[in-house]
């Protein structure tokens, strides 16, 4: 499938990377399941009897294959159930082997099984192993069973030595504050539907880091499935995590994921970890040297090998997911470096005067916990962030929070509620433009692994409770009712204008491949760089409201073409759509400056201009042999002489400035033409404003 010329918007990324593979394995504890043995349930496991001495033997041999499995650093607990299996097929139920098969069911987080291994061991037996109730705990933790987990949490700590108290007070404290905040959330749920994506993207194997185009037509994302050819697996009996992607037919179904290319996958893990607003710079995550991250550039039409990010990003610690802010000029990254309140923690990194990354410095106190946060996104209105923490007001494992910087200041975060954020882990990766949905990996729903889901969020149109196109309300799964509502709570929609268009040839019409820079007007500032498709000349820019912006499109060999778009603050979300044609630099062509601004009635070029002037004369330098007529025009309103005079002062100003550049007075003549020459009619507003220009004409190459 030809993954060329997509462009793709930012992301709320998180990428579970490892110490030494994966993050999954280090964060998440993350185990494959592809040869676990049907379900046993209790009324398989016959009670204790007496047996055979041939039986018991054979129990016994089962029993230590199991424990050689189970104990091995590799940690394959699907094989350890295997021959803990044989041994309960031939009459065996004690508690040694009780424990190691719900453990190992709860490591493999097929918490169903484990819970049923555990209540015969707490409501039957005497227990042998403590560990057992705080398994038990954390069973009902996972399954909302908060009061009950809190008692068996309590139950759990009167078993333990005063050494192992202090040791464990602290987490088994947190475990109960997560449990209260579960509770709090359940009965006042956010309006939320879930939907699991099909199999074209999940499988029985883990799949993460959904990363969504802007117009929601595509879709990268991690996987550790086997392929086709995959028969090595890392030191823990892993396949290797790899990117795909799925792109969307015309009817709205996803294809059937395909691979990255070569440039992007490599033989050890590789992972998604964040993606441009361009769609031009992709992040990964490569699992050497404990996990750093690189960056590919997208580039005529293909992705370029991964190259290390340079500058302090990388250490010899775990660097694990990064995502870029609108303008590409800083970067957050999460890192378990020393230093940190915790262990992982959320760092920040600016480009220099030199277009190099400079220091990082750490959030702070008020984003990093003592636990982990493992992942922050920025939203192009440059306010809304989101970040993913096992720590604040986590109801279980990682949770989405939401914050607000403003004024120089950082909000305290918001847990964004459940049934967003269960008492599983719940990352979510990127939030589409017009903040109605979200895509997200979750083990929600009683899954083992990490599938990916789109998260819908409510609003009056949408019934609360209907199944519409495969979107469950999944708060009803524990009765929780929801009140009518007015919209998504905690997701702040954002204030964007999408421009996007296609870029061609004036004659021929044939698609071209362009630079398109974007220039924030106050400023006079470059704040990103763009390129058209280059089989299609599609190209698309997202734009955060209350802007002036200056667009500059330039290719080889034609004259370049500038844009003027204002996005006030009250816009929202929109869409432009604006077809750029360019015309050859050739004698006749014409190119309007709409980024050179007068004060009204005025011939004083405005500082807001620099850019465009700059771009004129770097044409000029350019072909040395150009010679140029700079026209002035305006619109009827006024005396007419006056208009001339005025259009003729204008046109004069540019040709001074070109002049005090180099530019030798033989290849410029300045030209006013006032009301003589209009391109729109001159009775409407946005004619007049179109016939009030300042272009050039080439008149000699």
């Amino acid at each position: 499938m030809n993954f060329r010329g997509v462009v793709l918007v930012f992301v709320l990324i998180f990428l579970s990377g490892l110490s030494s593979v994966s993050l999954q394995s280090q964060l998440l504890d993350f185990v494959f399941t592809e040869i676990l043995p049907d379900t046993i349930s209790i009324s398989d496991l016959p009670s204790s009897k007496v047996v055979s001495k041939d039986t018991a033997r054979m129990i016994k041999r089962y029993i230590r294959k199991g424990d050689e499995i189970y104990y091995d650093e590799l940690k394959r607990y699907d094989l350890a159930v295997l021959q803990y299996q044989e041994a309960v097929n031939l009459g065996s139920d004690n508690q040694h082997l009780l424990f190691h098969i719900g453990r190992s069911y709860y490591k493999l987080k097929k918490y169903k099984q484990a819970k049923l291994f555990f209540e015969k061991m707490i409501f039957v037996d005497s227990i042998e192993n403590n560990e057992a109730i705080y398994i038990y705990a954390r069973l009902n933790h996972l399954d909302y069973k908060f009061d009950t987990a809190i008692y068996y949490y309590e139950e759990y700590l009167k078993t333990l030595s005063p050494e192992e108290l202090s040791e464990k007070r602290e987490e088994i404290a947190k475990k109960k504050k997560e449990c209260s905040y579960g509770k709090k959330y359940v009965s006042n749920p956010v309006h939320a539907y879930i939907d699991i994506l099909g199999t074209e993207i999940n499988t029985n194997y883990v799949e993460y880091g959904p990363l969504a185009s802007l117009n929601d037509s595509l879709l990268i994302f991690t996987s550790r499935r086997p392929g086709k050819k995959d028969k090595i697996r890392d030191h823990m009996g892993r396949y290797f995590d790899k990117i795909y992607f799925s792109v969307k037919d015309s009817v709205g179904n996803w294809s059937q994921a395909e691979l990255m290319p070569k440039s992007i996958n490599t033989e050890e893990h590789s992972a998604a970890a964040g993606l441009s607003v361009d769609g031009k710079k992709f992040i990964i995550y490569k699992s050497e040297n404990n996990g750093d991250l690189f960056v590919c550039n997208y580039k005529n039409g293909d992705w370029s090998k991964g190259k290390k990010l340079k500058g302090s990003i990388n250490t010899n610690s775990h660097e694990a997911t990064a995502s870029y802010s609108y303008d590409r000029l800083t970067m957050y990254f999460a890192s378990n470096r020393k230093g940190g309140f915790g262990n992982h923690d959320i760092y920040i990194a600016k480009v220099d005067e030199n277009g190099k990354w400079g220091e990082p410095d750490n959030l702070n106190a008020l984003i990093n916990s003592s636990f982990d946060e493992i992942s922050m996104v920025a939203l192009p209105d440059g306010i809304t962030y989101y970040f993913t923490s096992n720590g604040h007001s986590s109801m279980g494992g990682y949770d989405i929070f939401k914050t607000t910087f403003i004024n120089g200041k950082w909000d305290a975060p918001t847990n964004l509620g459940y049934p967003i954020n269960t008492t599983g882990d719940d990352i979510l990766y990127s939030v589409s433009a017009n903040g109605d949905f979200a895509y997200v990996a979750s083990s929600r729903n009683d899954s083992s692994m990490h599938d990916i889901y789109k998260i819908t969020f409510a609003n009056p149109i949408k019934p609360l409770f209907d199944d519409i196109d495969g979107i469950m309300l999944m708060v009803s799964k524990h009765g929780a009712v929801l009140p009518e509502c007015d919209g998504p709570k905690n997701i702040k929609k954002l204030d964007l204008t999408v421009l996007k268009g296609t870029i061609f040839d004036q004659f021929s019409k044939d698609p071209l491949f362009a630079k398109i820079e974007l220039t924030d007007n106050s400023t006079n500032n470059i704040i990103a760089t763009f390129t058209s498709n280059k089989q299609t000349g599609n190209y698309l820019v997202s734009l955060p409201t209350g802007k002036d912006y200056g667009i500059t499109v330039k290719v080889d060999g034609y004259l370049f073409h500038s844009e003027n778009v204002t996005i006030n603050t009250e816009e929202g979300y929109n869409e432009i759509v604006k077809n750029i044609p360019l015309n050859m630099i050739a004698v006749g062509s014409k190119v309007v400056l709409n980024n050179l601004f007068f004060e009204t009635g005025k011939a004083e070029i405005s500082s807001s201009s620099k850019t465009e002037l700059y771009n004129l004369l770097k044409l000029m330098n350019q072909v040395p042999s150009l010679k140029l007529e700079i026209a002035g025009h305006t619109d009827s309103v006024g005396k007419a002489i006056k208009n001339k005079s005025l259009s003729k002062k204008r046109a004069e100003a540019v040709v001074v400035y070109l002049i005090k550049n180099g530019i030798s007075t033989e290849r410029l003549i300045a030209k006013g033409y006032g009301e003589d020459k209009p391109v729109a009619s001159n009775k409407t507003k946005e004619g007049r404003q179109k016939n009030r220009r300042t272009e050039f004409e080439v008149i000699a190459r």
